[in-house]
């Protein structure tokens, strides 16, 4: 365990002990459990929202609602409806406070996309503390469309995003990749060489083996990489394209699928020196070596 999440969780249950004895405040005051506060401490925090003190709960919910942590939404909304009054009004706050924030990301979105300098930099500061995971296909667009001196304060909206909702984090480097212009003629181009390689070059040379080596597993993986991004970035822009180039897009889809498990599912030999490194087929994070094989430490995938 990481020393900063056990300072926290000293830090909480410290402050559980005190407002269960009576000192009122010592939760949804307490500056430094909003300041230290981490998206990975969430798991702290959620046992305490079945608190059997009625204080402990009220307390735990307005926290959150400061932390505008949105996966108590639900427990919350519950909580609304058959909790005693002391946290029922606590639960009304936070879904207030989540509501003006829902009300602000269009409004905040639009701005991005009508204005820059200082304005732009503003919203985009705002957007950090508040933007969703359903709001990242309107954000990657506006961060495609934007200069290069705009592009920083999009790059920090989106880092925080993806910081504040942990299974995002496998998909980071896809959706911190630029995003691309439609280019149809570029695309088929693209296409075409990567289901060569996928249907033919790597089904042929190994999807027979049961083992490949560590250099030539990186190679692929690195190759299967920069194909899943290309295709996530094109993702968006298939209306622009005929029938004929979509149904390129989905065999080059369900090609990567088959080839990721069928890379996935191979003896790596090698890596025996400090400096061998494993690259995960999946996020494209350095994987550890462990007595069993390598464990990506980035999205928990195992070979």
């Amino acid at each position: 365990m990481d020393n900063g999440r056990l300072r926290y969780i000293e830090l909480f249950l410290d402050a559980v002990d005190s407002v269960e004895s009576g000192r009122k405040g010592e939760i949804s005051e307490n500056r430094r459990l909003v300041s230290d506060y981490r998206p990975d401490y969430y798991s702290v925090i959620e046992p305490h929202l079945k608190s059997s003190s009625p204080r402990v709960r009220m307390e735990t919910v307005l926290l959150l609602s400061k932390l505008k942590e949105r996966r108590a939404q639900d427990a919350v909304r519950h909580m609304r409806i058959y909790d005693t009054d002391l946290v029922r009004g606590a639960c009304l706050a936070y879904i207030d406070a989540l509501g003006e924030d829902d009300n602000a990301v269009p409004v905040l979105i639009d701005t991005l996309r009508h204005t820059n300098g200082a304005e732009f930099r503003a919203a985009a500061l705002r957007l950090k503390g508040i933007a969703r995971d359903s709001d990242i296909p309107a954000l990657r667009k506006i961060y495609g469309q934007v200069g290069e001196d705009l592009k920083p304060p999009m790059m920090d909206v989106l880092t925080s995003v993806i910081s504040r909702y942990p299974e995002l984090r496998p998909k980071a480097d896809l959706i911190l990749s630029d995003p691309v212009y439609p280019d149809e003629r570029a695309l088929t181009k693209f296409l075409d060489k990567s289901i060569v390689y996928m249907d033919i070059r790597y089904r042929d040379g190994f999807s027979g083996r049961d083992s490949i080596s560590l250099e030539m597993y990186n190679k692929i993986a690195s190759a299967f990489k920069k194909i899943q991004i290309r295709l996530y970035n094109e993702k968006a822009n298939l209306g622009y394209y005929s029938d004929e180039t979509v149904r390129m897009y989905g065999d080059a889809e369900e090609l990567l699928i088959w080839a990721f498990g069928d890379l996935s599912s191979k003896d790596v030999i090698g890596g025996d020196t400090a400096k061998d490194t494993c690259k995960c087929p999946y996020c494209g994070g350095d994987m550890d070596r462990n007595a069993v094989g390598w464990n990506c430490p980035k999205c928990g995938f195992s070979l």
